[in-house]
């Protein structure tokens, strides 16, 4: 998303010209294939909002238009061009006002459960490891929902493991729970590594042969601080995606 400074309003048409121009040729195809696939439709408005908005028009959409989710998106949005520090403060009062809006919701949990469900059954079965029930998404959704209620407090870095820790000082976890948290989400990152390296592509899914398990499950071992000793990938994944979905509902429960 692009923003420009309330006192920048005049300089509007230049910089939609400008940032236009930015998104053709960073989106261009070489002989290698697209230098950076560009979506520009998270900003206020989506498609039919203007492509460059004032710090005023963000916080205005926040306040009055935005959704739940869009709040979310933007509690991973960091500022990497232009006034730096400009942009953390800028991002800082925005997160602020959608703490304002959604953080003290009394449905909040049932609020974001009802995201999560959705993304479970549009993506769960094709990417059970990110998408199904105890994935990846299981542990941000925990995250998020815990931050969002920390109304005031500004997440300097996205790491997972750092995330989790912050929750963890802020008291929305107990030290059991970030411990294990910490230990899931480090499996599932090195799992998803660990398949595009032995399969040579992306995939939500744990490979089929029984050769490709070994490969990966070997992989994941070196990277993770758990993983299976003797029992199969499956069934140690099987074993972990109930356990976190067990932290989910906990923490949903409380």
């Amino acid at each position: 998303v692009f923003v420009v400074p309330d006192e920048g309003a005049d300089d509007q048409p230049f910089w939609r010209d400008f940032v236009a121009r930015f998104v053709e040729v960073i989106s261009n195809y070489t002989r290698e294939g697209r230098i950076f696939a560009v979506d520009t439709r998270l900003r206020p408005g989506g498609r039919d909002g203007a492509i460059v908005q004032t710090e005023t028009a963000f916080k205005r959409y926040f306040a009055e238009h935005a959704e739940a989710w869009e709040a979310l998106a933007y509690m991973k949005a960091r500022t990497v061009a232009g006034d730096i520090e400009r942009g953390k403060a800028f991002l800082r009062q925005l997160q602020e006002v959608g703490w304002e809006r959604f953080g003290k919701d009394a449905d909040l949990a049932k609020l974001i459960r009802g995201m999560r469900a959705k993304i479970e059954r549009e993506q769960g079965e094709p990417t059970p490891l990110k998408a199904g029930p105890g994935g990846y998404y299981d542990i941000d959704f925990i995250l998020l929902y815990l931050r969002l209620k920390s109304a005031g407090v500004f997440f300097e870095v996205l790491s997972t493991p750092r995330r989790i820790q912050i929750v963890r000082e802020l008291g929305g976890l107990s030290a059991e729970q970030a411990r294990f948290l910490h230990g899931a989400a480090v499996f599932f990152r090195a799992l998803d590594h660990a398949i595009r390296v032995a399969t040579g592509r992306p995939s939500g899914t744990i490979p089929a042969g029984v050769g490709a398990q070994e490969a990966v499950g070997e992989l994941v071992r070196r990277w993770s601080p758990i993983a299976p000793a003797a029992q199969p990938l499956p069934a140690f994944v099987d074993y972990l995606r109930r356990s976190t979905r067990g932290v989910y509902r906990d923490v949903f429960s409380n």
